[in-house]
């Protein structure tokens, strides 16, 4: 689909689109990151012997970097899972139906999960959490779980605002 098309079709203004756009690439890239990172570790593991100290939690908390970074992009773009089996009996008002309940259901659930990890992060960051090893502010992965939560809301709300305004007719 087009960037201006997605932008319509989705609430959300183009600057955005581009800026989660760029979130997700960081994401890809630290995926990238951690994928040559295990793959010298377990070098230096099995061949040279010589493991690299604290890569298991660089990898955790590279993880959650990664996924946080990519699901609001992932959000806009609908390129999440997604079971359609009823549609085609349901038409294009308990379709339109159904996207507005998913939305605010998931709206909802990850209010509530930004509740949590937000009061985990601030406990983390209060106690001094770290890794075992490298001593990583644990607080970091819970402050990237929750800006993921918090801008994947901002796009399920303008897609709602979006699919609201537009009604059932973009079902058919």
């Amino acid at each position: 689909m087009e960037a201006n098309a997605l932008a319509q079709n989705t609430g959300v203004p183009r600057l955005a689109e581009r800026l989660l756009k760029f979130v997700a690439l960081i994401g890809g890239l630290f995926l990238f990151a951690i994928m040559l990172l295990v793959s010298v570790a377990v070098f230096c593991r099995k061949v040279l012997n010589d493991p690299i100290l604290g890569d298991f939690e660089i990898v955790k908390i590279g993880l959650s970097l990664v996924v946080m970074m990519a699901m609001p992009y992932v959000t806009l773009r609908g390129t999440h899972i997604r079971v359609d089996i009823l549609d085609q009996f349901i038409g294009s008002y308990g379709r339109f139906i159904g996207d507005v309940f998913a939305r605010l259901v998931s709206c909802f659930v990850f209010s509530l999960l930004i509740i949590k990890t937000w009061n985990k992060m601030l406990d983390a960051h209060k106690y001094g959490d770290v890794t075992n090893m490298l001593e990583i502010p644990v607080s970091i992965a819970y402050g990237a779980i929750t800006i993921g939560f918090g801008l994947s809301i901002l796009v399920l709300l303008g897609q709602l605002i979006s699919q609201c305004r537009h009604g059932p007719s973009n079902y058919e």
